[in-house]
């Protein structure tokens, strides 16, 4: 009986001790930067009393407020109103070595009626094919919506000089009616924002 006994002692401690032995496994973080465009001084496009800085900062808000995954981590360059260097992004998105960088834009022409949305990556950087990867998923996203011109490359300042895949995304056109009537509506901005959230929850 004794010997019984301190078999089934002996069995217990050893698994108690590879339960303490064996971590629990923890899902990999995605990490992402949305960089909200302009800021301050910095209008960016303008009609009437329509700013690009305000409605990128309001979209961007909007994402914050609708993730609702815990592996998808979302950091900001900016959480107010305040004018940056685009140096100043450059050093606080390579600080955090995102798998993403999400720059938001809202574009502006003299040619009223051109619209949709744009997407540009890096032209001649290391990260130049996952960033068309991530540009061609969030176009793929929205695509069924609105209407979404072909990925194209540039040397835009952040595009350039971060070191995590990158994605320019230009939500629309201030200067046409339809898009600045539906950037500037809050069912517009929650809309775009809830397909940014979908997309960040697809990526690797």
């Amino acid at each position: 009986m004794k010997k019984h006994l301190i078999r089934n002692l002996a069995a217990m401690a050893v698994i108690v001790c590879f339960a303490f032995a064996l971590p629990e496994t923890e899902t990999q973080k995605i990490n992402v930067v949305i960089d909200a465009g302009h800021g301050g001084k910095d209008f960016g496009a303008k009609h009437d009393d329509f700013l690009e800085k305000d409605i990128v900062a309001s979209i961007a808000q909007k994402v914050k407020e609708l993730n609702d995954d815990k592996e998808v981590v979302i950091h900001f360059t900016r959480n107010e109103d305040e004018f940056q260097q685009l140096t100043d992004r450059v050093e606080t998105i390579n600080s955090i070595k995102p798998d993403l960088v999400l720059s938001l834009h809202i574009n502006m022409t003299g040619k009223s009626d051109k619209s949709g949305m744009e997407f540009y990556i890096g032209q001649d950087v290391a990260q130049n094919q996952k960033s068309k990867e991530y540009a061609a998923k969030l176009s793929n996203v929205m695509s069924d919506r609105f209407e979404v011109a072909p990925v194209k490359e540039a040397r835009f300042y952040i595009l350039k000089n971060t070191e995590a895949p990158g994605v320019l995304f230009e939500m629309g056109f201030l200067s046409n009616e339809n898009d600045r009537q539906y950037l500037t509506s809050q069912n517009g901005q929650k809309e775009i924002a809830s397909r940014i959230v979908n997309f960040l929850k697809e990526i690797e």
